[in-house]
């Protein structure tokens, strides 16, 4: 089940949550099985979308396998420098980013290959080293992510002589990188601390796992009491699940309830805490059928984002754009979309927001305008 389940992601890591990993999943409690020291898997793909194809292990050179999603704020953000580090080293190391995770819905994986595909050309040389896309099977996914216990991108997978030496975050692969290349890495420690980090983080999953899974069995059965009991009971015993049981219980009051029930919960949430104010927003904009109250409602919350620091405005404008277009707002939506198009503009002048705002955001950003104008005009 995703932590996340009731969100667009995109949106809402970009805006609301961005930090130091994505968490992809939170799964069921699984065996682990591939382990540092270990042989890695074999590369298996849907298609090699960059670079030159790895089809053995060189002796004496090392790889990287950099796991990644075009959803992930913090993936994107290391790529800058995962693109240096593959400069500096490459004489003695291969670079590949392996996509994984993209959210198809009930449609086969390789049904994201076009939209990867696009990310990685638009983004050009700031992703300067070979990528690659997982295939059908989410081989790389399951048989190196899952199979080692990581649950969250990015994450960095380092080898040499065809052999797992390293696993872990991307911002401290430079210094691993130097004191492999130097003799000095203990491996034999450094795979005893990351079974100990594994163990923990396997216990944590398989709780949290435990507290979501029912309560989303029970919203799916429309055993709403039983659902919102447990989650009340749950979030004082798991502050850091609090967003999303909330989430939770504002999705099901907003498709099963009245809309005041839901907007005055809603209201209140963000009364306890302002940085959500842009997750509730884009929960109602998933909903259709809703009334020019609740659409208008999230417009003001848009509204109010763009008045805080660090937010990404160019994306902000866009959604707020589609609340009043839904609001029956066309006139708005055509001044926020224009707002939205300029700003994007501008971030690509300055090189801002990397990832999140590339060149083919403009041209959808542009078809999105041209629609609220035809609808405004018919208005």
């Amino acid at each position: 089940m995703n932590i996340f389940h009731h969100s667009k992601r995109f949106f809402k890591q970009a805006i609301v949550l961005a930090g130091c990993i994505c968490l992809a999943t939170i799964a069921r409690a699984q065996d682990v099985t591939l382990h540092v020291g270990d042989a890695a898997p074999p590369l298996k793909y849907a298609k090699w979308i960059k670079g030159t194809p790895v089809t053995e292990y060189q002796k004496d050179r090392l790889y990287v396998f950099e796991f990644w999603a075009t959803w992930c704020g913090p993936c994107k953000a290391a790529m800058p420098h995962l693109s240096e580090l593959a400069k500096k080293y490459e004489d003695k190391a291969t670079f590949v980013g392996v996509n994984v995770w993209e959210k198809t819905g009930d449609k086969p994986y390789e049904s994201s290959l076009p939209a990867v595909t696009k990310f990685v050309n638009s983004i050009g040389d700031k992703m300067a080293y070979n990528v690659i896309a997982d295939n059908n099977d989410q081989y790389m996914g399951n048989k190196w992510m899952k199979a080692s216990g990581q649950n969250g991108i990015p994450t960095t997978f380092l080898l040499k002589e065809g052999k797992i030496i390293w696993i872990g975050h991307p911002v401290v692969l430079d210094s691993i990188m130097g004191l492999v290349i130097s003799g000095k890495f203990d491996i034999a420690a450094f795979a005893k601390d990351f079974e100990r980090k594994t163990a923990k983080n396997a216990a944590v999953s398989k709780q949290f796992n435990n507290v979501l899974q029912p309560i989303d069995s029970a919203i799916k059965a429309k055993e709403f009491e039983k659902a919102f009991g447990m989650i009340d009971k749950a979030i004082p015993e798991n502050p850091i699940l609090a967003i999303s049981l909330k989430n939770m219980k504002f999705s099901a009051l907003l498709s099963h309830f009245s809309e005041d029930t839901a907007l005055n919960y809603a209201k209140q949430w963000i009364k306890e805490n302002q940085h959500i104010s842009t997750f509730v927003a884009s929960t109602i904009l998933e909903k259709e059928d809703l009334s020019k109250q609740a659409y208008t409602y999230a417009a003001n919350l848009f509204k109010t984002a763009l008045e805080a620091e660090g937010g990404v405005k160019p994306l902000i404008y866009h959604e707020l754009a589609k609340a009043y277009g839904k609001a029956g707002d066309p006139k708005g939506a055509v001044a926020a979309e224009e707002k939205a198009i300029a700003g994007a503009k501008e971030a690509l002048e300055k090189g801002q927001w990397l990832g999140t705002i590339l060149d083919y955001t403009v041209t959808e950003y542009q078809d999105a305008l041209a629609d609220y104008k035809k609808a405004a005009k018919s208005k």
